[in-house]
């Protein structure tokens, strides 16, 4: 398994990102869980409805969709996975940080870490979606080369916001 370590958080923890697999159901379970209680607007799920999830949904979870995390000790202080689009582009999903690992560079390792991964697979790109008004987002994402492609839609977890596609074309980046 191929990992970086990080610097940063409180009293500078070392932090790995690593890929999981399907045995890391109960770490993806414990940071899944723990980013819908911390952003519920920016997820198209509830905890409530993720809690209920037994063993083998978790495992099928992580198995259907590519995800790395964030790991200080046994714990999961960040995600971010992706799956493939019909379109054959990345979508980038799940994209969570705890707060107090926040501005530590935690988060542009996560998504070093997939655009690596996607950079060596058939994919033309990466999308995802930012919601009106997350500007840090916006900047966070364009510093990879991330720019808005016009497309727009309700956020699903509340549709009187809206939220705008952007994309990453791997074979240019």
């Amino acid at each position: 398994m191929s990992y970086q370590r990080v610097r940063g958080g409180i009293l500078g923890r070392m932090v790995e990102i690593r890929r999981l697999t399907p045995d890391d159901w109960e770490l993806f379970r414990g940071a899944r869980l723990a980013a819908l209680g911390d952003a519920p607007y920016a997820f198209a799920s509830t905890v409530e409805r993720e809690a209920a999830f037994d063993e083998w949904q978790w495992r099928s979870r992580v198995e259907s969709a590519t995800w790395f995390a964030a790991v200080d000790g046994a714990r999961g202080v960040g995600l971010v996975g992706g799956f493939v689009e019909e379109s054959g582009d990345l979508h980038l999903i799940g994209m969570w940080v705890a707060e107090p690992l926040r501005g530590a560079g935690v988060a542009a390792r996560l998504v070093e870490a997939l655009l690596a991964w996607a950079r060596h697979r058939p994919f033309p790109g990466v999308l995802l979606w930012v919601a009106d008004g997350n500007d840090r987002a916006r900047r966070f994402y364009r510093r990879f080369g991330f720019r808005g492609t016009g497309v727009r839609q309700p956020l699903p977890s509340d549709p009187s916001v809206g939220e705008e596609q952007y994309r990453l074309a791997l074979e240019e980046s």
